[in-house]
């Protein structure tokens, strides 16, 4: 059967699965089999034993939400690229969905590598390479799973 993980207690290791039939599975971390540790919203192939609990828990890749993953991590990018710190900005706080406080640092950072674009040849490169750090750092952001 398959279904998604609505809640994970970690303090006690159980949660609960909401399957495609809308009946809810309860579940122990004996029951997964996956290496992947069971997080919310997680979309899960499970077997229900006679007590009606999911067992032989494993993760199912979403297709649809990989694509659109790097589809965002690829939007992320061509903003940074283009709008410099300002698609730093843009990236972490709207694509990634990043807090504003984890989303100004790296955006002055960004914007005092801007600066350095005054200083000839020096600066330039500073700033290309600050640049393609925070491309490559806002992809991966971007690209993260949205479990929690």
């Amino acid at each position: 059967m398959i279904g998604r993980i609505l809640g994970y207690d970690i303090s006690d290791n159980t949660g609960t699965i909401s399957g495609d039939n809308g009946s809810r599975y309860k579940f122990s971390k004996e029951n997964w089999k996956d290496s992947i540790k069971p997080q919310k919203e997680m979309k899960v192939d499970f077997e229900t034993d006679a007590e009606g609990n999911a067992k032989d828990i494993y993760f199912v890749k979403d297709q649809v939400a990989e694509n659109t993953s790097t589809l965002l991590g690829l939007v992320a990018v061509g903003i940074t690229f283009f709008f410099g710190f300002i698609g730093t900005f843009i990236s972490r706080l709207f694509i990634a969905k990043q807090a504003i406080g984890s989303t100004i640092v790296p955006t002055a950072i960004h914007f005092l590598i801007t600066i350095l674009l005054f200083i000839p040849i020096v600066g330039w490169l500073i700033y290309l390479g600050g640049t393609f750090y925070y491309m490559y750092t806002n992809y991966q952001l971007s690209t993260q799973p949205a479990y929690n």
